[in-house]
This record gives C-alpha cells, structure tokens and sequence, in this order.
C-alpha cells in the first residue's frame, strides 16, 4: 500500500499535536509519550520506515476511530519500535491521565495504577500456579454437556481449517480480535446465557477507570455504564506476545479480578483468561490465589479455545463461581445455619454492611440480618481456635460487651474447590525479580492469616469507604511473611506459603453474630463516637480479664454501635475474632503480629510480642482517625462554614510503606508537637476531643522525651481504669 500525504501528515503529527501526549507518562515514570513519538516522528517525515509498523494507526486515525483505539495504536506503535520501552499497558486508554481510581480502598485516587498493581503482585507472588494438571478436565469437562452446548462447540470448530482459525486476523490487535470473537458468538453461540462483551472505551465501568479488554455478562446488563457486579469473566488481550511481559498481563488482570470480588463480595472463585497474540492462557481466581491451564496456542489447539468460549457462555452458577448457598424466597435472600443446639435456622440476609476488596484474603462480607449480623469469610483451617469456639468460651466466662453467636454454618473450602487438580512445587510460578523488587523497600500491606491485602469497605450513605488492612505472622512465619526490603534480595512476599503445602486451604463459614449495629465511622455525634470507644474498651476490658482472650484486631471496623440499647447496655461492643488468640503462659499474650496496619501499635508493626497494651494503642489511633479522617466525611454538621479537609492527611503515613516505617512515623506523631500536628486536622467542631487525646496519649506514652512503648507490669486493670476514665472525663465534660 501506498501512503497518502495526508496519512503521512496524520502519522507525523496527530501525537505531538494533542497535550495528551505530553501528559501521559509511561510505566518506566521517566518519560511521555510525545517523547517517545518524537524520533518516530522525525523517521516518517524523513521516509525512514517500514509502513508495517503503522498501518494500524493509519487504520484507526483515517477511519475516525474512538480517542482510546488511537492511543492504544500510538502505544502499539511505541512498544513496536522501542521494545525496551516497558509495556504501558492500559495505562494511557484513559486517554487523559495516568492516576486511576483503583478498587483498593487503600489507596487514594491519586496513587498510579503502577502502585496498584506492584500492591496486588506481592499479594500473588507466592500463590500463583500455572499449567495445573487437570484443569480442563475440572473447569471444562465436555463428557458433562448438554445437547446445545455439544451443537455450540461443533459450529465453532467448523470455522478452524484444520491449520489455524479461519479469518483471524493476520494483525491481532485488539479490535480486529474483538471483531472475529464476536463473529464467532453471533455465528456459533446465538442463544446462550451470557454474551461477550469488549470494552472500547476506558470509562465505561461505573466508578473505575481503567480498560477491561473482554468479558462476558448477562445479555440485560449490557446497557449503560458497565458494572463489575455483573462481570462473571474477565479478559485480558495483548497485540504482542514477544513484548507483553507475563507478569504485567497478569497483574493488569488481577486488578480486574480483583475489583469483581469487590463488587461481588460472595463470589467463590473468578474465571479469567488472557490472549498474547495467539497464545491463551486461562485462569481461575480464588481466594488462595490464581492458578491456570497452562499456555496454548489457539490455531494448534482449537478445541481448547472452543471449549471455553462455549462454557464461559454456558456455565452453570456453580462452575462459574457463583454462590450458590443462598436461597431466594419471596425476593428475599436467606441461609440456613445451626444454632446452638444443632437445629436449622433460616436467616434472611438484608443490607450488605462491609466487605473486603483483595484477591487472596479472607474476603469477609457482613450482611445486616433480624437476628444481628451475617459474616461470611474464608478462614485458614490451620488456626488453633476458630472465631466460633472463642465466641463460645467468651460467653461460657460471662465477657460482657462482645457479640454473642446466634448460628453458624461451614459452607465449602478451597480444598474442595480444587478437587481434581494436581498441585505441586513445579506448577507455583516463579516471577522473574525486577531491579525494583531487588531495590524498592515498599513493603506490601497484608491480610489475616498471611494471605494477602485485604481492603475492606463499609457502606454508608455517602459511600465512603473507610480504609483497612489486616496482617499477621502465623505459623512458620518469620519478621517478614504475613497473616487475613533494600536488601539487594528479592522481597518476601506478603503472602509466604508453608512450602509444605502446595497451597493455603481457606473454610468458607457463615458466622450469625448479635446484636446488629453499625460500624464506628457511622457515628453520629462526637458523643456517640465516645461513648462507643469507651464502652468499646471496656468490653476489651472484659474479653481478655474476664476471658482469657486476646482480641488481636482492634479497628473501626471491629467497633460497632448497637442498634437497639437500654441504660445499662455497652454503647460500642466489639466484633470479629477472627484474629483472637486465647492468652498462652508467655507474659507478653500472642507471638503473632496481628491487626489492621493503620492501627497498629508502634511495637507490634516491629514484631515485638502481642499484648493487651498493644490493643489499646490501638483503640488510640481508631479515635484519631475518626476524628482526622472520617469525621470529614460524616454528617454536614460537623464542618464548619467553608472548612475544607487537608489536601492530604498526616494519617497517610500509617497505611503505606514498610512496617518500620509506619512505626517511625506513628511513634513521632506520638510526641505532643507532632501530635498537635495530627489533631490540627480535625475539623473545627472535634477541636473539643483534642484535651483527650493529650490525655491517652499521656497515659499511654508517658510525659517523658522518652516514649514508654512497653507493656506496664502487674495489674492490667489499672490501665484500662485509667483510659477509661478519660473517655468518661470527656464526655461528662
């Protein structure tokens, strides 16, 4: 083909003419695309090209494709000609910004997709599997299908010459690949449940940004903004497979995985697949971690490609992931579970309350019930205690101020969902080290039970999402590996698998826990948020003197205020004993770091012993961060006339970065300069809690230069007099 001049002039100068172009950085963080477009640039206006290199973005540009297939071209173009360049993935398809709004609760909408994404790979790095024997014999077993399912694999196949797929195009780049995709669904899979469904504009999912190349759904929810709750399969395409980089892929990947166990908080395992020119690969998500069939090569292997596109479209509820425990009476979900005294109890689930938004975690979800609270999570089956016999006990020694177990149910585990498949040693992939996971000391935030980031988030009118993170060292565990470095080495990840496992088994269990309640960050008066903290410690109080029991997680999302109360009843009780330990002969408590990271204390985040001092640090920063977060996001009453929220909180420094140096930085926010500093973000109405706060911190560091950071010997009662006086002090005041 001969080129035009005006097709020379569009190559020449559509990128250097748009700022976008100028905007938009590259995943290496040293350079825009206008740089990169800039010798390319000077290459065509001096002839200096090979026309192959740019016929996709003559195509796109000539023919008045969208802004996000342009700059994909433009990226396509880059990757072509420069492969040292790393791949940018979606990055630039927003078509104006490189910062995204994530799925991870965490992270504020200004951090990159590049910090999301190095998130979730130390969230996978150690659970990964790929080439699972048995895969397609497990997920994709033909010898089970019906009639129609049969009649849509033959039509497929008969559009295969025996050598490679007829009209796929000689040029995979995404469009094209789209277009035959979706040639084969109208031709062969007319009829079937979900449909397939590429996604050609970066901004079409509600609340996030960033591209989900294919997917399948139901037919009625292709209308509109997309959601992920409707998402049942992700996937991810690649023009290239020589300069696709797996481990980017995948993560790009993950981040969509992600966001759909989000958005459907009790959804078993993800199906997902990726295409790398004519390689696929695909993969299932649970939350143990990714695992895959291994690569094959579409034209080689058409059987493969055609069984899960017919499946994908097809499947069953249970084989897509789906939760199929729930049952639906009148418009209403319910679940059966065992009370006390081993009889079935039908529970009706209402408001979803909080859920957690990671991959590899325990994905706990709490549904609003009659009977109090429904908590669906899957727990390692490896712990010495489970949440139901510490509630148990708990109630057996009279603790007062914790949730009391109505019911309870084991519902499946990941054991189970991996039935048939063959794990070892040899299918755990093993990511290649970067110079930056050799050199960057970001440590990665870590789920209970060292399996990954959890990312829980709470409803509420305004949907704001308070932010979480759960950790801790459990068995085998060393100062690095994790629970829910700049060394020149390769960093641990967070999640650091007993090697003598091929993988973490998981419990999915349904805890039924009274009474209801809202979580703390729902307050709503600077008095209710006090008497809930007060009455919070005071049933801590009680659990560990009283029970013996160690509550290990201290954070607002563990602090609930009852919905219904009398005079004499606790106004904030404590949840989730998940993480709880029954106290041992040590005289420090639990040897495992557990917690949520923004409330951990200063001792624990360095791996010292676990003690109840520790939990009441905690309780601590859980008032400072209502106070300096949360409260700005409450009811209008507490802002004054133009009072705007810090542009960005002190407070952030306690949720990124290493564990020393979240430490460091919470023990000189605990000097009274730097304290005055923290409580200065509060909104002018909480300036009344700043005399309580000097006072715990006071009580708990002492008035010294010295910060006392230790457990006190002796009573323990006498420092949760002291604390709790405070609290009362301030609100008789």
């Amino acid at each position: 083909m001969t080129l035009t001049e005006e097709q020379l002039k569009v190559i020449a100068d559509y990128p250097l003419v748009s700022k976008a172009a100028y905007n938009l950085r590259l995943s290496d963080g040293n350079s825009n695309v206008a740089q990169k477009v800039f010798p390319i640039h000077q290459n065509v206006q001096g002839s200096s090209f090979r026309f192959d290199h740019f016929s996709s973005l003559i195509d796109v540009v000539v023919s008045n494709s969208p802004d996000p297939e342009v700059w994909a071209a433009i990226l396509n173009l880059i990757d072509t000609i420069n492969p040292s360049t790393p791949p940018p993935l979606s990055i630039i398809r927003t078509g104006h910004e490189t910062p995204v709004k994530t799925s991870s609760s965490r992270l504020d909408n200004s951090e990159t997709r590049d910090m999301v994404e190095r998130e979730l790979f130390y969230e996978i790095k150690d659970c990964t599997h790929r080439g699972v024997p048995g895969f397609f014999e497990k997920h994709f077993n033909t010898t089970k299908w019906t009639q129609a399912q049969e009649k849509m694999l033959q039509l497929i196949l008969a559009h295969h010459d025996g050598t490679k797929w007829k009209e796929f195009p000689a040029d995979p780049w995404e469009a094209a690949v789209w277009k035959w995709m979706q040639g084969l669904e109208e031709k062969a899979l007319a009829g079937a449940q979900y449909i397939l469904h590429a996604n050609r504009s970066a901004t079409e999912f509600k609340e996030r940004k960033g591209q989900m190349d294919i997917f399948f759904q139901k037919p009625k929810q292709t209308e509109g903004q997309l959601e992920y709750k409707h998402v049942l399969v992700a996937g991810e395409h690649k023009r290239s497979y020589a300069t696709a980089d797996f481990k980017a892929c995948i993560l790009q990947l993950t981040r969509h995985v992600r966001s759909i166990f989000a958005d459907q908080p009790r959804r078993r395992f993800v199906h997902a697949f990726t295409i790398r020119a004519t390689t696929m690969e695909l993969w299932i998500y649970d939350r143990s971690g990714p695992y895959s069939s291994g690569e094959f090569n579409i034209h080689h292997e058409p059987g493969k490609l055609a069984r899960a596109l017919v499946a994908y479209t097809t499947m069953a509820d249970a084989a897509m992931g789906l939760d199929i425990s729930i049952e639906w009476e009148n418009s209403h979900r319910s679940i059966i579970v065992e009370d006390g005294n081993s009889n079935d109890k039908r529970v009706e689930l209402n408001r979803l309350l909080v859920w957690q938004q990671a991959v590899v975690c325990r994905g706990t979800a709490c549904f609003l019930t009659r009977q109090g609270v429904a908590k669906f999570s899957w727990r390692l089956d490896k712990r010495q205690s489970s949440e139901v016999e510490l509630l148990k006990l708990a109630q057996e020694k009279g603790v007062e101020g914790v949730a009391t177990l109505v019911g309870h149910r084991e519902i499946t585990s990941i054991d189970a969902l991996r039935a048939g498949l063959d794990f070892s040693s040899s299918t755990r992939h093993a990511f290649r080290a970067t110079a930056y996971d050799r050199l960057d000391g970001y440590n990665r935030l870590q789920d209970s039970e060292r399996s990954g980031s959890s990312r829980k988030r709470k409803f509420s009118d305004n949907n704001h999402r308070s932010r979480t993170t759960r950790l801790s060292n459990s068995q085998k565990s060393t100062p690095r590996q994790a629970y829910d470095g700049a060394s020149g080495k390769a960093k641990s990840s967070i999640y650091t698998p007993n090697r003598d496992d091929p993988y973490e088994n998981r419990i999915l269990s349904c805890l039924v826990i009274s009474p209801a309640g809202r979580v703390l960050s729902d307050f709503s008066t600077i008095q209710e948020l006090l008497e809930a903290l007060r009455d919070a410690i005071r049933a801590h109080r009680s659990l560990y003197i009283k029970g013996g029991i160690l509550h290990g997680d201290i954070s607002s999302n563990n602090i609930i205020i009852p919905s219904s109360r009398n005079a004499n009843s606790f106004k904030g009780m404590l949840i989730d004993l998940d993480l709880a330990k029954e106290q041992d002969s040590s005289p420090g408590g639990t040897r495992h770091r557990t917690g949520t990271i923004q409330f951990m204390a200063v001792e624990v985040l360095r791996g010292e012993h676990h003690t109840y001092r520790h939990d009441l640090e905690s309780f601590f920063y859980v008032l400072l961060w209502m106070c300096a977060r949360c409260a700005w996001h409450r009811v209008k009453r507490f802002r004054r006339e133009g009072e705007i929220a810090p542009e960005e909180s002190l407070l952030r420094k306690w949720e990124i970065g290493r564990f020393k140096d979240i430490a460091d930085a919470k023990e000189g926010h605990m000097t009274v300069n730097s304290l005055e500093r923290i409580m200065n973000e509060f909104p002018e109405s909480f300036h009344i809690v700043k005399p309580l706060c000097l006072r715990i911190r006071s009580i708990l560091f002492g008035d010294t230069a010295t910060l006392m950071m230790g457990t006190p010997a002796g009573d323990p009662g006498r420092l949760y007099d002291r604390i709790v006086a405070a609290f009362g002090e301030a609100i008789n005041h």
